[in-house]
């Protein structure tokens, strides 16, 4: 395989994966590496190297030669895929909420910030929800617990299924979830959780 510096490939990483998550890079549709390189305009060996990372992350699904396409979903993937969130996140952010020392609670309030007029670019605010979910989980204390999460290939998945509900209902529902962790109610904050995950499976399905 070929070596690149790390800047281009992660140059090259995101521009690929945010055609992915706006959807403009339709699911099923067949990726190739040469109509890929002349939409991004890329005449380097950039372009197999990250569509093999993402096949590798299970966003991409085929075979370079022939052609790639954005992994499809079925319904009852989405459905089986959320009820795993919503059973590791819920624990996690319990956890979180009666363990992690303050200055992680205030890294969460200070991330959403930004976006207290309202979020406005929808992509940007894709990646900080993203972020959000990870670092409750990464934080709460319970490696085992993160480790389940990783190899379940939760991140992939939602960067399949994006945000399909107002963005500042999400932003309101986050803003809801820090307040509880302030307040240490772990179970204000299980409660918020499941119903930021429940309406974000039925919004998919």
């Amino acid at each position: 395989m070929v070596s690149l510096p790390e800047e281009i490939f992660q140059e090259t990483y995101g521009k690929v994966k945010k055609l992915i998550v706006t959807k403009k890079l339709v699911p099923g549709q067949l990726i190739t590496e040469h109509r890929l390189s002349h939409t991004l305009r890329i005449n380097d060996d950039t372009v197999p190297v990250v569509l093999q990372q993402l096949k590798r992350e299970s966003l991409l699904v085929g075979n370079l030669d022939s052609g790639l396409s954005v992994r499809e979903l079925c319904e009852q993937e989405v459905v089986e895929m959320f009820d795993c969130r919503i059973a590791l996140e819920t624990m996690a952010v319990k956890l979180f909420t009666r363990n992690a020392p303050q200055s992680k609670i205030d890294d969460l309030r200070n991330l959403l910030v930004p976006f207290e007029n309202g979020p406005q670019n929808g992509y940007v605010f894709y990646k900080i929800d993203r972020y959000f979910h990870e670092f409750i989980i990464k934080n709460c204390g319970n490696r085992s617990l993160y480790q389940l999460y990783k190899s379940a290939k939760i991140l992939p998945f939602m960067d399949l299924v994006g945000l399909n509900r107002p963005l500042n209902v999400i932003l309101q529902e986050h803003l809801d979830l820090v307040s509880a962790m302030h307040q240490r109610d772990d179970i204000k904050a299980f409660e918020v959780m499941s119903m930021n995950l429940e309406n974000s499976k039925r919004s998919h399905i």
